[in-house]
């Protein structure tokens, strides 16, 4: 009864050793499981930082290319205030031009007419 009885234990010995193996593959798994989602979720939240990365970068190019082409139409804009002021510039320097020639004929007009009259 003695050789049950140690056989039993050392049966009991091995079930427990085997339970506490058993437990231990299964926290073993648990934990690889555990890291395989978190590195999942971790590819998973490096790829929306990328897709975001790449929207911005376009919404960036986007931006950079309007701004240069507002720069673009404000130089032309300046062109054209500028080619129109030098419009009125000219305009205005004829005009005094003319006014000037109109002065000079009253002028000497007015000396012909004071020379006829002295003589």
């Amino acid at each position: 009864m003695l050789v049950v009885l140690v056989g039993f234990v050392a049966g009991c010995g091995s079930s427990s050793e085997q339970a506490r193996q058993e437990a231990k593959n299964k926290a073993q798994q648990i934990k690889k499981d555990a890291k395989q989602k978190v590195e999942a979720k971790k590819q998973q939240a490096k790829e929306k930082v990328d897709v975001k990365k790449q929207e911005l970068k376009k919404k960036v190019d986007d931006l950079e290319k309007k701004v240069n082409d507002l720069r673009k139409e404000v130089t032309e804009l300046h062109k054209k205030i500028n080619a129109q002021e030098q419009k009125e510039q000219d305009q205005q320097i004829n005009q005094l031009k003319m006014a000037l020639k109109e002065l000079k004929k009253k002028v000497e007009t007015q000396g012909q007419q004071g020379q006829k009259e002295k003589k």
